[in-house]
């Protein structure tokens, strides 16, 4: 019986596996983190809730947008991470889940920018040094993740 990541197995010759096969190979792990994210998301919007209220930003549409796009942001970074370790696959195949996780980061927080009324100067400071903050987290995780050694399978 064949493992369908051993058909993942390309060479220069071979296309980009179909995004159904990608993400079936992403394991119990990059799920795990995908559904973190979405919680984690729901929990932030519940904490602004009321900031947001305040100056004029929909609370509900920016529960909609930051939920929605979480999953987007989850799957993107962890099959992002999973192509640029694999050393058989050019990293122009991980570009288009890397541009998925900034669409999905920066679209709730430009939001917040675009809609709220007269935000004072201290808010939008705040928002984009959050912004500044995190994605630059986001972006050191990455790149941590792809320069870990990887985990060798025990037999047992």
């Amino acid at each position: 019986m064949t493992h369908l990541s051993d058909s993942l197995v390309l060479d220069e010759s071979d296309e980009c596996p179909g995004l159904l096969a990608e993400l079936r190979t992403l394991g119990t792990l990059g799920q795990m983190w995908t559904l973190g994210v979405v919680v984690l998301c729901a929990a932030r919007a519940v904490v602004v809730w009321p900031m947001l209220d305040r100056y004029g930003v929909d609370p509900w549409w920016f529960l909609v947008l930051d939920v929605g796009t979480a999953p987007a942001y989850g799957v993107g970074q962890a099959m992002g991470v999973k192509i640029l370790r694999d050393e058989r696959r050019p990293m122009r195949q991980a570009l288009p889940w890397i541009a998925m996780v900034l669409f999905a980061f920066l679209a709730p927080y430009l939001y917040v920018l675009r809609s709220a009324g007269h935000l004072p100067h201290y808010v939008v400071w705040g928002v984009v040094a959050w912004m500044s903050a995190f994605g630059s987290l986001g972006a050191w995780r990455m790149a941590r993740e792809v320069r870990m050694e990887p985990i060798e399978p025990t037999l047992g």
